[in-house]
């Protein structure tokens, strides 16, 4: 069932704003039950690999220990599961040693979310945390893009805090939400874009880092 959430619809934006610089032989770490970017990535292999076998996954293995040789893929896509990773530093290190020189990797993941997925829920990040990691694993840092500000914090934490409170996944009348939930949401985006001030930019939902061997 799909219940409108702010951090989803400025995922999916990001994600297609950074989809050029996937391309080639593609890994997606921690693709889950289904591939939602798939799609937006102009691909020649598009491999899918979880911790977990599942319909939906080529190869089983972990992001710490990832089960290709040395520098044989073009691009890493890793969205919204490196906090569920307990050792990160290594994951990323994994990531350069099975990339091709010029490699790309297209990563992901929150830094204001509720506690999930327990008890895998292991790490948030700020930018300086994730910069850090991936130039000490000899990365390039191509982009850091903040996902959302104050506002838009604030509507997917409201939003968030109601699916869980009510258990709204579990009810298919539950869809009458979505069109408050999305002018809300949109009213919220729009505060953020409005507000210029430094201090909305110290809020954040998520980080999105492009990163190159």
């Amino acid at each position: 069932m799909y219940i409108y959430q702010p951090n989803r619809i400025l995922l999916d934006r990001q994600i297609k704003k950074y989809s050029h610089y996937i391309k080639g032989r593609v890994l997606d770490v921690g693709a889950g039950s289904f591939s939602r970017y798939v799609g937006f990535f102009n691909y020649r292999e598009y491999i899918k690999m979880d911790i977990q076998p599942g319909k939906n996954i080529d190869v089983v293995g972990q992001a710490e220990n990832i089960p290709f040789e040395a520098e044989t893929l073009d691009a890493i896509v890793c969205t919204q599961v490196i906090g569920d990773f307990k050792n990160p530093s290594q994951a990323i290190k994994e990531f350069y040693r099975v990339l091709k020189l010029g490699g790309t990797v297209l990563l992901t993941e929150s830094f204001i979310n509720e506690i999930h997925d327990e008890p895998r829920d292991f790490w948030r990040f700020t930018k300086f945390g994730l910069e850090h990691l991936f130039q000490e694993a000899g990365f390039k840092i191509v982009a850091l893009d903040q996902r959302g500000g104050f506002f838009s914090v604030q509507a997917q934490s409201n939003i968030r805090y109601l699916i869980n409170k009510f258990n709204l996944y579990s009810h298919s009348w539950t869809r009458i939400f979505n069109p408050f939930f999305r002018i809300y949401s949109k009213i919220m985006f729009f505060l953020d874009k409005l507000d210029k001030n430094q201090n909305n930019r110290k809020f954040a939902l998520d980080w999105c880092i492009i990163a190159q061997k």
